[in-house]
Formats: C-alpha cells, sequence, structure tokens
C-alpha cells in the first residue's frame, strides 16, 4: 500500500455522500469473501445511509482525512453514557472505512483525534466494530491497545448441512408460550452466573435483574421471536430465542430473510448431554423451513463454550467488537499543576 499524504478536519454533515461512496466500497470487498453480508450497502446511496445514522447518534462526532481533496478516510463515534458502559466511545460498524489501498496505519491518527475528545469527556472505555475480513485494519487497531470482546458472526442456512444429532430419548422440544414466561424468565441466571464468571467476568447488576427478567419473559409475547424449550420432565434445561430481522433496518450484518440467534442457554447440569446441539439442530432447522436464508448471532470471545459451539454449526465471524480501557487516572496525571 502506497502512504497518501493528508490531512485531519472535523467530520462534517457535507461529508456524508463521500463517506458513503468509501462505505460501498467496502462492503463491496467484503462481500468478495462474505457472500452472506448484505448486498444492498454496495449501493453508496444505502451505504450513506448507514454512515448518516451513525452521525446522527446522541454525542455523535467524527474525525476526516483528505489527501488534497479526496476524502480517503473516516472515523464516527458517539459517547454513550449508561450504568453497564459507564462514560464510553464507541465507533458503530458503519463509523469508519478507509479509501482502497489506503494504509491502515491512518487509523491511528484518525482515532488520536476522536479517541481525545472521548477522554476530555471522561469516556475511558472505547469500543470499535470492525469488519472480521479486514485483518490490517484489525492489526491496526490491535496497535493502538485494542484487543477483540465480542464476535458477530453469521451461518448461511442456504448452504449449511446440518450435523446429525442424537437427542436424549426423554427429551421434549417444544415452542414456548404465554405459559412458559416463568421458565424463560428463569434461565436468564443460567446466562447470567455463565457470564459473570471467568474467564468473562461481564457484568450484571443485581438490581437490574427484575427489569431484565422481564424481559426475557415478554419474548414469548414477542409476534416477531421465536423462543424453544428443550424440557426433561416438564424441567426447563435448555432454550434459545431467535427474532426475525427487518431487513429495512440499517444493520450491516444482516441481509434480507436474516433470523437473529438472540440467546440461548443450557443449565450447567445439563451440559456435556447433547441438549444444547438438539435445541440448536432444531431451531436452525426450523429457520430453514421457514425460509430464512442466514442467521446471525454473537458472544463474548472469553465465553468459551460459546467460541467453540458457534463455529461447529455453521457460524462465521463476520465483525468484531474491539474494546480497550483508559487508566482513568490520566483525567488527572497530565493535568496542568499549580505554579508558586
Amino acid at each position: 500500500m502506497t502512504p497518501s499524504v493528508f490531512h485531519l478536519e472535523p467530520f462534517q454533515a457535507d461529508m456524508l455522500r463521500p463517506a458513503g461512496d468509501l462505505l460501498a466500497l467496502r462492503q463491496q470487498f467484503l462481500r468478495a469473501t462474505r457472500p452472506e453480508l448484505p448486498a444492498r450497502f454496495e449501493d453508496p446511496v444505502q451505504a450513506a445511509l448507514a454512515v448518516t445514522e451513525a452521525w446522527q447518534r446522541p454525542h455523535a462526532a467524527g474525525v476526516a482525512a483528505f489527501d488534497h481533496d479526496r476524502l480517503v478516510g473516516y472515523l464516527i463515534g458517539d459517547m454513550v453514557f449508561d450504568q453497564i458502559w459507564g462514560r464510553a466511545g464507541w465507533v458503530r460498524l458503519a463509523g469508519c472505512a478507509l479509501a482502497p489501498g489506503q494504509a491502515p496505519e491512518l487509523i491511528g491518527d484518525l482515532y488520536q483525534m476522536l479517541g481525545a475528545q472521548w477522554v476530555a469527556y471522561g469516556c475511558f472505555h472505547h469500543v470499535a466494530l470492525m469488519p472480521a475480513a479486514t485483518p490490517d485494519l484489525i492489526g491496526a487497531w490491535f496497535d493502538l491497545s485494542f484487543g477483540i470482546q465480542q464476535v458477530h458472526a453469521l451461518a448461511s442456512l442456504v448452504s449449511l448441512t446440518l450435523p446429525t444429532v442424537t437427542r436424549p430419548p426423554t427429551l421434549e422440544i417444544r415452542q414456548a408460550g404465554p405459559a412458559d414466561r416463568a421458565a424463560v424468565a428463569g434461565m436468564y441466571r443460567v446466562i447470567r452466573d455463565h457470564l459473570t464468571a471467568a474467564p468473562v467476568w461481564g457484568i450484571a447488576l443485581p438490581e437490574d435483574e427484575e427489569e431484565i427478567r422481564g424481559g426475557w419473559a415478554g419474548m414469548v409475547d414477542d409476534a416477531g421471536m421465536t423462543v424453544w424449550l428443550a424440557l426433561e420432565h416438564e424441567q426447563a434445561l435448555s432454550m434459545a430465542a431467535y427474532e426475525r430481522l427487518d431487513p429495512a433496518e440499517v444493520n450491516l450484518l444482516a441481509p434480507e430473510r436474516c433470523t437473529e440467534l438472540v440467546v440461548a442457554a443450557t443449565v450447567a447440569a445439563a451440559r456435556g448431554r447433547g441438549i444444547g446441539s438438539a435445541l440448536t439442530h432444531h431451531g436452525l432447522t426450523h429457520a430453514q423451513q421457514a425460509g430464512f436464508t442466514t442467521c446471525l448471532t454473537d458472544w463474548r470471545s472469553t465465553n468459551l463454550l460459546a467460541a467453540r459451539f458457534w463455529p461447529r454449526w455453521g457460524f462465521r465471524p463476520v465483525a468484531y467488537r474491539l474494546a480497550r480501557q483508559i487508566d482513568p487516572r490520566i483525567a488527572w496525571a497530565n493535568a496542568s499543576r499549580p505554579t508558586g
């Protein structure tokens, strides 16, 4: 790659269309190796809508790199303030693209400007969603002290041949209904206990549990979701929830006729018996028969069970959530010292 001679400017609304052109070129490149990704974002108009969505988020800002008057890269991020993430800066999947042939090291210059704004606002947790099929770009983020936190993966249900599984003879698999609200809500603790343990150590606050359990129970009432339960002697041992994705939404990972495996869990005492495999086989078979062509899911990279299980079912990474934690003491470590 030939480095460009560039200058940096704050991102402005009149840059959305050329930024969409760059994003469309990126999507064309990605689909050469990940054809299951949505084709519509190869259209610069659709790509510009995705960039606009990132730009219009609350507390969004960006940096653009120009080679003379030609846009060669941009980085857009928004600040998030909530109980789980604290004060955090996020780059969404449409919030970054470089011109073809542009050295990925340009990311460092863009991040230097945008990250400085985040830190000035006390945002010390930095997150960037990046395509998995761009190892040079991922490497540039690694050089900036980012690491993989979350894996987003797609499985093609058209070409996927499901492995043969042996269902335990006492196992019943059925779709959850209103009478199963308590059973579905109870599965939240399975996920919570697993993800708060080593080596994930994911945060789940006890004061949020009642609200989260209510959300889980509500999945059985959502017309856009299908929740499957695996039971033995009427006791729920495993569950999986699939959601029909709206192709009209700006989602760079969701093609048409895509379903998302939102959550899946098997109680610890029942693992190793093939129950999760039987439920996955059932859920993906149903999705195929319902006319879905792809299935999207994601998992923490430190969730060893998930990281080993889902690739065996045909899920290939299409994006990574990269994360970096800044030492918050920088807020006063570089402060001006009083004189006198």
